[in-house]
């Protein structure tokens, strides 16, 4: 048995509110249908009916122009006494209302003399229930009037076939209605109620748990996907929070250990004057490594927020790439290396031109510290995306590693071994999944072919004027480039 809480959540249900408005709304529709069709058979056998009256009026009409009142009075007495499916009503009257023949004793009052078509309830011998009649009347030479009517007999069959008919349409109408309610109701609550139990169930934790999906195709699958990539997102964030915290707490402990014993050094009273400004360098290059680290972190929690949406606005990535590599260009001459770039044409998005910056600094960065003496720079789109692609000559990072490598706080080693704490490609992933895009991450046969790609604002329109980019293009974002942290 269901407990009260159900049973007012099951009449509560949206679907029986849906089933019940349905149900008024058919019952509506079903009265109006028989309500058009018994207007309809009527009318035809009425109409049929006083035809009938109107043609017969006339042959006696004509009857008793050519034989006189004596043969109309027998004519009518003859066809009385004839039985007929409809029962016909046959009345002669002089001009002072005496009967003269016909089975009608009294000339009803509300009959009148002009040959028009009327109804009247009258009363046969010996019965209780009237029955209605449609007559017309005639009056004749001399003063002398005639009725001819009919029963209206079908009428009332017909009006009470349909009204039967009606009932039994509104009971069957009703019993699938509560029927196919009280089933569909208990299949809608059941698959909420699953929905429930798993919302319930990752509540207190258990961020595994899924959505059944029964391959139906139907709403509820949709809306099972939807619930399932949004729990897999759940679990993602949560996962790399968790990550997060344990790295945090290792990788921060260490600079901020290693600046507590310098400070502590520094304190000595025999240290040397030399001493303690080389352990104050130090302590300072600690917290630069400690602030640099949780700058990161804010980076990546500002892009996978979402909250930087609303600050998109037309970005021109080819600029951005530019920028990039003109801030590069010099680092990368006094490492020996050559930085490539071909990014002179104008691509226009919708972005956050800091965040975009920041994340193809990381790739430009990265490649500084692994590349033998190559590095190449190329922006381009093409029918579905904008796409920037950083490529170097360095070891490359393997397949098996390329999918691992971005995520928080990895460090692939011994190939890309540092100091840093692991984070420039998660940001870069992050800020591409803002984006609406991704990173790819490639061999470049030799060395790492890193590409952002970006979705363009409308499909089939000139970029820039699809989100009003001007002639010179957006305005240079500003940059911010991380010294000294290897981006794996």
């Amino acid at each position: 048995m269901p407990d009260g809480n159900m049973q007012v959540r099951w009449w509560r249900s949206v679907t029986v509110r849906l089933v019940l408005a349905s149900t008024v709304a058919s019952t509506l529709m079903i009265g109006v249908v028989f309500g058009i069709l018994y207007w309809r058979a009527v009318g035809v056998v009425e109409q049929q009916a006083a035809d009938t009256v109107a043609s017969e009026m006339r042959g006696l009409i004509e009857h008793f122009s050519e034989s006189g009142l004596a043969d109309l009075m027998q004519t009518v007495r003859d066809r009385s006494a004839v039985p007929a499916e409809a029962e016909p009503v046959y009345l002669v009257v002089d001009g002072l209302g005496n009967r003269l023949a016909g089975n009608l004793l009294a000339w009803p009052p509300t009959i009148l003399p002009d040959g028009g078509w009327r109804k009247v309830e009258l009363y046969r011998r010996g019965e209780e229930n009237p029955i209605l009649i449609g007559a017309r009347g005639y009056e004749l030479i001399g003063g002398v009037r005639l009725l001819v009517g009919r029963a209206l007999e079908g009428r009332v069959a017909i009006q009470d076939a349909i009204g039967e008919s009606l009932l039994w349409a509104l009971a069957a109408l009703w019993a699938m209605a509560v029927g196919g309610g009280i089933l569909l109701s208990r299949t809608v609550l059941r698959r909420v109620g699953e929905v429930a139990a798993i919302n319930r169930e990752v509540m207190v934790g258990e961020l595994g748990r899924r959505v059944p999906v029964r391959g139906s195709g139907d709403e509820f699958d949709r809306l099972a996907d939807s619930m399932n990539a949004m729990l897999s997102r759940i679990e993602e964030l949560m996962v790399g929070m968790r990550t997060v915290t344990d790295s945090v707490g290792h990788d921060i402990r260490s600079p901020l250990t290693r600046l507590r014993n310098r400070l502590e050094r520094a304190r000595l009273a025999g240290a040397s004057e030399a001493e303690r400004e080389a352990a104050l360098d130090a302590a300072v290059a600690d917290v630069d490594l400690t602030l640099d680290l949780l700058g990161r972190l804010l980076d990546i929690a500002r892009a996978e927020s979402g909250l930087q949406r609303g600050e998109m606005a037309a970005v021109d990535l080819g600029a951005v790439a530019r920028d990039v590599v003109d801030l590069y260009e010099p680092i990368a001459e006094d490492r020996g290396m050559v930085l490539e770039a071909d990014a002179g044409r104008e691509i226009a998005i919708a972005g956050h031109g800091e965040l975009l910056a920041q994340a193809l600094s990381n790739l430009v960065d990265n490649a500084t510290k692994y590349a033998r003496g190559r590095i190449r720079v190329d922006a381009w789109q093409d029918e579905s995306a904008a796409r920037v692609a950083v490529t170097d000559d360095g070891p490359g990072i393997p397949a098996g590693d390329r999918e691992r490598a971005t995520e928080r706080f990895v460090r692939l080693d011994p190939s890309r071994s540092g100091k840093g704490a692991g984070l420039g490609l998660s940001l870069v992933a992050a800020v591409a999944r803002l984006h609406g895009g991704h990173l790819e991450l490639a061999d470049a046969q030799p060395g790492l072919r890193a590409e952002l790609v970006l979705p363009l604002p409308a499909a089939g329109r000139r970029q820039g004027e699809a989100i009003g980019l001007g002639a010179e293009g957006s305005p240079k974002p500003a940059l911010r480039r991380y010294e000294g942290d290897p981006v794996v």
